[in-house]
């Protein structure tokens, strides 16, 4: 729990605390998707050919994402055993090495132990100098997110230490909406600011020639140059407001073996599941596209995931200090929570990638001009999903409070629903966007929704030595629920695909005539625009399941629906324990 000694009321105020804590959770969650607006200009000013080295740059992307996903399932724990603060000062150094690790990919000392490991210990030529910088690069960016991951459910069990039961919901909102609107913003600052830097970079090199101080001209490098002062403005800030914060009495030792194990498995299942990454794939144009692996290499990683998963169960099953509590899922409210949580991850993927994919369907003519006004389109149309999502986070804690976990979660749901199904009935080869994105709009609302209930009803429902790893499960079941979404549904969609392209008999086969021929972009719009309905009605149809789920939830509500005991509250009210009506 927490002790605030006699300092100024405006300093230990929880909200002040959540503020200063919540904005490297913001910065991290930015980078997660900055990368992937600037990846082209990354490869080409390490001077190295786009089309060869794209994919093993998209590692720049995917790597931070397994990096962002795997520190979640340890971070959450060691808060518990050391502590939030050390913990979370500790994720924030990382973060800052990281970002500096980016930008340092040309040290000659870095380099040269590279040259001197490959010449003396493998006995091969080392890479070209080339591509050593972009490994270093994508080396930097793990490292980066191993901090970044960490953070975000440290500070979601900060919350929980911070605010009472009956008051989590509200702040654990904002926390989502804060982690949200850094990824979806992520990619349009990364675009804007690499622009910026291109047309108006001379005027910061002239200016600072002036006082006599000689610069680079800005690039993408900038970007995470600019992290380290302010994740160190940040490591100051944390340092003071979590001072007077006690270090939870939890004894036990580290699962090292269960880290390994859980780690492995979530490796294992996003390389074999042959898929690109969450946010990559908001960028493909084709149903191919979102599959990267070879069958061959896919079920070996899958099968390697299994097993470690299996391994992880029992060794959780069998030791003293779990990584992960087993014991926490036969609980109601949290089992219920954490599959509904994986169905909203479901969801989420679907949402992300149909409306990218309608709109490289409709370029006629791969040109650049046409494939950047596609990706404009199509991040305008991400934003009618995902600002939603941000800006319902927080009335959903409203609702918590006042309604309980069940009914924002369950309105969430059924909001979702509605709107999967009007994009399935409505899109066509020519819906105008802003009836896309105002469908969308719908999809966004209600999952937003979700994010406070769901949360609070994990942390309310766990004991205060299992608060770390409860925030990290949270985060964790609903990337795994994405990851499991596209994978799944990518497979689903190229059968489709096939099927669909055959029942336009009136158009000859696509792979017998020229792309160019109008008749075959006709039946492969037609088609795709099919298999990208059918996927919305699947995300309608998961939406209505986990709607009955959530109605298991119970209790949550803090504020009474009737002013008894002369407006004040009971113990029960203060615990969030009143049962929903």
């Amino acid at each position: 729990m927490t002790r605030l000694s006699s300092v100024p009321a405006w300093r230990t105020s929880p909200w002040f605390v959540l503020a200063i804590v919540s904005l490297p959770v913001f910065i991290g969650a930015l980078d997660l998707t900055i990368i992937s607006a600037v990846l082209p200009e990354v490869i080409t000013s390490l001077e190295l050919p786009v089309k060869e080295y794209l994919d093993q740059a998209s590692w720049a992307v995917t790597g931070y994402l397994l990096a962002y996903a795997i520190s979640m399932t340890f971070a959450g724990r060691l808060s518990d055993l050391l502590g939030r603060r050390a913990v979370y000062i500790s994720c924030l150094i990382v973060f800052m090495f990281g970002s500096y690790m980016v930008t340092a990919y040309d040290s000659s000392l870095i380099n040269g132990w590279i040259a001197r490991f490959y010449n003396t210990v493998l006995d091969q030529r080392p890479p070209r100098l080339e591509e050593r910088y972009l490994y270093l690069v994508i080396a930097g960016r793990i490292v980066q997110a191993l901090g970044a991951g960490a953070m975000v459910p440290v500070t979601i069990a900060l919350a929980g230490d911070l605010f009472p039961p009956a008051r989590r919901a509200q702040p654990i909102g904002f926390i989502g909406a804060i982690d949200t609107l850094g990824w979806v913003l992520g990619h349009l600052y990364g675009g804007v600011m690499v622009r910026f830097f291109g047309e108006q970079g001379h005027h910061f090199v002239n200016a600072f020639a002036n006082l006599g101080i000689t610069i680079a001209k800005p690039s993408w490098e900038t970007l995470f140059i600019l992290n380290i002062p302010i994740t160190f403005v940040a490591l100051l800030g944390a340092w003071w407001v979590l001072r007077d914060i006690d270090r939870p009495h939890t004894t036990g030792r580290f699962d090292i073996w269960g880290m390994v194990l859980i780690s492995i498995a979530l490796i294992g299942l996003n390389l074999g599941v042959g898929t690109t990454s969450p946010e990559t794939a908001t960028t493909a144009s084709s149903f191919e596209d979102l599959q990267s692996s070879t069958a061959t290499a896919s079920t070996l990683f899958l099968i390697v995931a299994a097993l470690a998963f299996i391994g992880f169960l029992l060794v959780e099953s069998r030791i003293h200090s779990p990584l992960i509590p087993l014991k926490l899922f036969r609980s109601r409210n949290f089992a219920t929570a954490s599959v509904t949580n994986l169905m909203v991850g479901f969801c989420l993927a679907i949402g992300l990638v149909s409306a990218p994919l309608l709109v490289n369907f409709r370029v006629e003519t791969p040109t650049s001009d046409e494939i950047q006004n596609a990706a404009y389109i199509a991040g305008v149309l991400l934003s009618g999903l995902t600002i939603p999502i941000a800006l319902a986070a927080v009335p959903g804690g409203w609702l918590s409070d006042r309604h309980g976990y069940r009914r924002p979660t369950t309105l969430g749901l059924a909001l979702a629903a509605g709107g999967f199904l009007l994009t399935g009935l409505f899109w066509d080869t020519d819906t105008p966007y802003w009836l896309m994105g105002s469908q969308m709009a719908i999809i966004g609302v209600g999952l937003g929704l979700t994010i406070s209930p769901i949360g609070t009803a994990v942390l309310n429902d766990v004991p205060e030595e299992d608060r770390g790893v409860a925030s990290a499960l949270v985060l964790i079941l609903r990337l795994v629920g994405m990851t499991l979404a596209i994978s799944s549904l990518t497979i689903f969609a190229l059968d489709r695909f096939d099927v669909h392209i055959d029942n336009y008999t009136d158009y000859p086969e696509p792979d017998t005539i020229e792309t160019t021929d109008e008749s075959a972009i006709n039946a492969t719009l037609s088609a795709a625009v099919d298999v990208i309905k059918e996927l919305q009605f699947i995300g309608a149809a998961i939406s209505g399941l986990g709607f009955g789920i959530a109605l298991l939830l119970r209790g949550g509500k803090s504020v009474p629906s009737r002013p008894d005991h002369g407006g004040k509250r009971t113990s029960q009210e203060l615990s969030g324990a009143i049962p929903d009506d």
